[in-house]
């Protein structure tokens, strides 16, 4: 049965950077792959655009991306840099949780450098909770069988992050690079070599694992309580 796999980000860029590779693989796989940006990332501009002019621009990227791996994207109507964690946005993202029935989670880890990353992590986490709440009645929608949820892997939520799953996305890869192309950010920005850091990355993590390119997720530290009764 295939899994519906949804990856949360403040800005476009976030989830196809930290979480792209390890989403390459599952729609390798034949797997959905739904991308939320909770923001459009409008005020990393290219040089001699506004950022009213770059936000349909960064759309319009993370759109192509999505396209290239197979699934959908999604980008909210929040202004990048005013974030902010209200009842009325979590519901907005647990609505699009139950409507394409997400199995699994992927956000910002909880603390993090940008205050936008921060709110995010709340946001998707609470969003989380009254997507998959049975007797929580959203617009007569089924609740999301949403199983497990993991923060990804960013440079920018690098405060307490220990990774705890690693993934082989080696044969994933390329088909990731391709399309993270597609962004903007990725090879120009004038503040982060974004692809860059993100290859080097993978194959540093890969290296501890013993294969070409891996990707890195933490999990709460209440998640890490593992019940056995013999050694």
């Amino acid at each position: 049965m295939s899994k519906t796999i949804m990856a949360v980000g403040a800005h476009t860029g976030d989830a196809q950077l930290t979480c792209g590779m390890l989403l390459a693989k599952h729609a390798m796989a034949g797997d959905n792959i739904v991308i939320v940006d909770l923001t459009a990332g409008e005020r990393g501009t290219p040089p001699g655009l506004t950022p009213e002019e770059f936000r349909p621009q960064n759309i319009e990227a993370a759109a192509e991306f999505a396209k290239g791996l197979g699934g959908k994207s999604i980008v909210l109507d929040s202004r990048d840099g005013e974030l902010y964690d209200t009842k009325e946005i979590e519901l907005q993202l647990a609505r699009i949780m139950r409507e394409h029935q997400v199995t699994n989670v992927l956000y910002h880890w909880p603390n993090s450098l940008h205050k936008d990353h921060i709110q995010a992590s709340k946001i998707t986490e609470n969003a989380i909770f009254f997507a998959s709440l049975p007797t929580f009645p959203l617009d007569g929608l089924t609740p999301a069988p949403i199983r497990s949820f993991m923060h990804a892997e960013n440079w920018e939520d690098s405060e307490g992050f220990v990774p705890y799953y690693y993934f082989d996305v080696s044969e994933a890869f390329p088909l990731w690079k391709e399309n993270i192309k597609k962004l903007w950010l990725t090879e120009h920005s004038r503040d982060f070599k974004y692809l860059r850091y993100y290859e080097a990355l993978s194959i540093m993590r890969g290296a501890m694992i013993k294969v070409d390119h891996a990707t890195c997720y933490g999990i709460p530290a209440y998640s890490k309580r593992v019940k056995k009764d013999y050694l």
